[in-house]
């Protein structure tokens, strides 16, 4: 069925409709989404008519303000129409998007790519490795040249002219209109796929050279090289890369050098020290701090929320299972591990994991892991 098919599109619409009304039913009462909700089911073909037809117009961006940080968020309407947008690239992204970007399979990856890069650090092979972090990635992607990607990758107008005027869309901020030159919405179906495509020249400088082994998750990149030599001629383009794109480095993500330090990537803490070496006590691969606090986040967030405690245990034994099947640590030990790191930050949550490691049955716990159903991404 053609990707602009106006019955194909209604029904993508209506699937989108059902999941965000669930998502929406504790919504206030003020919120703009029951007028949206209202007139969706009455108006939902003319809409769809007219984005098929080219003549849908994107509204500038609201800006909301939060103690912790501003957001700016489509209205409905248009939220609606970039998750289509989104629909419709999809089945582009095979040949628009590197193989060794990752992201846009959905975090599950996380999984296949640290078994990956476990083998490659076990081979012995790799004796140099560049950590990279784009520093403020996002805020930082370039309209125009992001513009002339989008150019050359496709050669249907609608879908171009869509995308120009979503990545161009202005800013309402408290009725002042801005058109940025840089930056793209994060809360947006399309940045996953704007972030993939925008570091493109950097997966094909090195996702097919041999005696470099090459993962993108985002802007989290890592890159393993078996000599000094490549190492070397890799930094110089990575650099020329960077400034073409008018990105910068994180300085305090990104690390170069030798295999002879320990690494993270995507939460998950590389040893290549112990390669070779008895991996009982520290194994080469094992979870970093950061993903226990990302859990532990969640169930502080749950028990705000007066969810029911059996759901935060379900959530940590959930937790537990994924990064189990990535990194190979156990179950117990990851509950553990948890438990020793909330306790020294909120020790009053610890009887969460403590419970879950009482009369504990592993065949029962792999019974569950076995169940696809069960592991659904919690990272």
């Amino acid at each position: 069925m053609p990707r602009w098919s106006l019955d194909r599109l209604c029904q993508k619409a209506k699937e989108w409709f059902v999941v965000t009304r669930k998502q929406k039913i504790t919504a206030s009462e003020k919120s703009p989404w029951w007028n949206f909700a209202f007139e969706f089911p009455h108006t939902l073909t003319l809409w769809v008519t007219c984005f098929v037809e080219g003549s849908h117009g994107f509204s500038p961006l609201k800006t909301y303000r939060f103690p912790d940080e501003v957001v700016q968020v489509w209205e409905y309407c248009d939220k609606l129409f970039v998750h289509l947008m989104y629909d419709i690239l999809k089945p582009t992204f095979k040949a628009v998007i590197s193989k060794r970007c990752y992201h846009l399979k959905g975090p599950s990856v996380i999984r296949f790519i640290t078994q990956q890069i476990k083998q490659a650090l076990s081979s012995g092979d790799y004796r140099y490795a560049i950590r990279l972090d784009i520093k403020s990635y996002f805020a930082s992607i370039d309209h125009d040249i992001l513009l002339q990607q989008i150019e050359a990758a496709y050669d249907d107008p609608l879908l171009k002219k869509y995308l120009r005027d979503i990545i161009t869309i202005g800013i309402d901020r408290d009725g002042l209109i801005e058109l940025p030159h840089k930056g793209i919405p994060i809360r947006s179906s399309l940045s996953p796929f704007f972030g993939a495509l925008y570091l493109k020249p950097l997966d094909e400088a090195f996702e097919t050279r041999e005696g470099v082994a090459y993962w993108r998750y985002m802007d989290d990149v890592i890159i393993l090289f078996k000599t000094q030599r490549q190492y070397q001629r890799a930094k110089k383009q990575i650099f020329k890369i960077l400034r073409e794109l008018r990105l910068k480095l994180s300085p305090h993500k990104t690390w170069m050098g030798k295999l002879e330090r320990e690494f993270h990537f995507l939460g998950v803490s590389f040893d290549p020290t112990r390669i070779g070496q008895d991996q009982t006590q520290t194994p080469l691969v094992s979870l970093h701090s950061r993903s226990y606090q990302r859990a532990l986040d969640k169930v502080k967030a749950m028990r705000e929320d007066a969810v029911h405690p059996a759901k935060m245990q379900s959530y940590l034994s959930r937790w537990a299972l994924w990064w189990y099947s990535a990194t190979g640590t156990s179950y117990q030990a990851l509950i553990n591990r948890w438990r020793n790191y909330t306790e020294d930050i909120q020790a009053n949550l610890c009887w969460i994991g403590s419970g879950l490691l009482l009369g504990t049955s592993f065949d029962r716990l792999n019974r569950c892991f076995n169940n696809t159903s069960c592991l659904k991404t919690v990272v």
